[in-house]
């Protein structure tokens, strides 16, 4: 029998080696001398990670929850964020697609676009030109709640009546054709893999066995199969459906083998899924070892992921174009289109020799919350595992997962942090 204690994060290094695994493997033939630092950096986070997250387990077995702010998911809790919700939901779509809130058709004609053409709906969403609506302080206050919707969603999903579950798919099913709409595969993945944590932490065995394993094992393919069968589709509609052309995944001085022997073991009517596939994961990593030759600029800890350069804006602050993903420019990497991993993110304000206790504090806290969470029961502590697990999942894909919940971060993590660790009395 395993141990379930390092259930999760054996689970997350799994994932992210596989990636790896799929960048070193690719029948792309990657143009840079920085390969093996970069595997020495990728490695050296993943192994911290794992150390984090051990020291984090066994420092939240001393915290008693007795008196401390959500730790319990009662329905209160629930259903203060489901209400707001419903009332607010028309103001985060609004703000998100440039209308008025009231403007429900027009929002849903707009999403069609995209639903019957992807690559056009996806080109749309990067439109500047158009004006928001909303103004950015009322999205942010409501963004405060409406950021772990669906993330309590899926916990209390078995306490919720007949009623509130119809609600609840409805609403879900707008989140996907929302995202669908904007021709990109980020969002409904998201929503599966965040499935995936809310299973992982209401698990309720006391050991692992092989029928678990087992069991477990075909949940977690199934839903991995239906992430690649949707990103496959959609990347094919997003290019119209064209036949396979290798030129077109080439990436600048790096360009695809034909004569790869990952291309001769995988059947060819799965190669264009393959390439897509391997497109995603590993250009992040390519464009990480490409920014290993460019040096430091200091961005102040306001440039590690997109959602906190926006809030910067807000007041003035600007330091998107001293980060390595905007100076990768020189290298005809373009900032809007091409991915980067949250390696090169993190670096941006941590330096390439930070990110590692980056990785650390992560995988620290992501241990902490197993511990509080999945044996103590603390509600506090299950979203934020939720979340910090997607972090470290998405590891591969640019770091706009913290994007999606970042206005909620910065009031629950200050709230978990000095309730749970340093213990202040609120």
């Amino acid at each position: 029998m395993l141990s379930k204690e390092n259930l999760p994060v054996n689970l997350i290094i799994g994932f992210n080696l596989i990636t790896i695994f799929v960048f070193s493997t690719s029948p792309i033939e990657w143009y840079t001398d920085n390969l093996y630092l970069f595997y020495l950096l990728s490695g050296t986070c993943q192994f911290l990670t794992y150390v984090g997250y051990k020291r984090g387990f066994k420092n939240a077995n001393r915290i008693n929850l007795k008196g401390v702010p959500l730790a319990l998911n009662d329905k209160r809790s629930v259903n203060f964020i489901f209400g707001f919700y419903i009332l607010t939901f028309l103001l985060k779509y609004a703000y998100l697609l440039k209308f008025k809130p009231y403007e429900i058709i027009e929002m849903v004609k707009f999403l069609s676009i995209g639903i019957a053409d992807p690559k056009l709906g996806y080109l749309l969403s990067l439109d500047s030109s158009r004006i928001t609506v909303v103004p950015w302080f009322i999205y942010f206050l409501i963004s405060i709640i409406n950021q772990i919707f669906f993330i309590v969603g899926f916990f209390s999903w078995k306490s919720f009546s007949k009623i509130k579950k119809i609600l609840f798919l409805f609403l879900l099913f707008i989140e996907i054709y929302f995202w669908m709409g904007r021709g990109t595969n980020f969002g409904v993945i998201v929503l599966i893999t965040t499935l995936i944590l809310v299973l992982l932490i209401n698990l309720k065995i006391r050991k692992i066995k092989f029928s678990f394993i087992l069991k477990y094992f075909f949940i977690i393919i199934s839903l991995f199969s239906l992430s690649i069968s949707f990103f496959g589709n959609n990347m094919a509609k997003r290019s119209g459906n064209q036949s396979l052309n290798l030129d077109a995944f080439d990436l600048g001085n790096s360009i695809v083998d034909p004569n790869h022997i990952s291309l001769q073991v995988i059947p060819e009517k799965f190669h264009l899924t393959y390439m897509y596939v391997v497109s995603y994961m590993a250009q992040g990593y390519y464009h990480t070892c490409l920014a290993f030759d460019l040096e430091y600029q200091p961005t102040y800890f306001l440039a590690n992921n997109p959602g906190i350069i926006s809030f910067s804006d807000i007041f003035g602050l600007n330091f998107y174009t001293d980060t390595y993903v905007y100076r990768l420019k020189s290298k005809g990497v373009d900032p809007d289109i091409n991915w980067h991993s949250s390696y090169t993110w993190y670096a941006s304000d941590f330096t390439f020799l930070g990110v590692p206790f980056v990785f650390f504090y992560l995988g620290y806290f992501f241990g902490y919350c197993w511990n509080l969470g999945h044996y103590k029961g603390d509600f506090l502590s299950k979203i934020l595992f939720v979340i910090i697990g997607n972090s470290l999942i998405f590891t591969f894909a640019n770091n706009n997962y913290l994007s999606t919940v970042f206005y909620t971060l910065i009031i629950l993590i200050p709230l978990w942090y000095f309730t749970r660790i340093k213990k202040i009395k609120i």
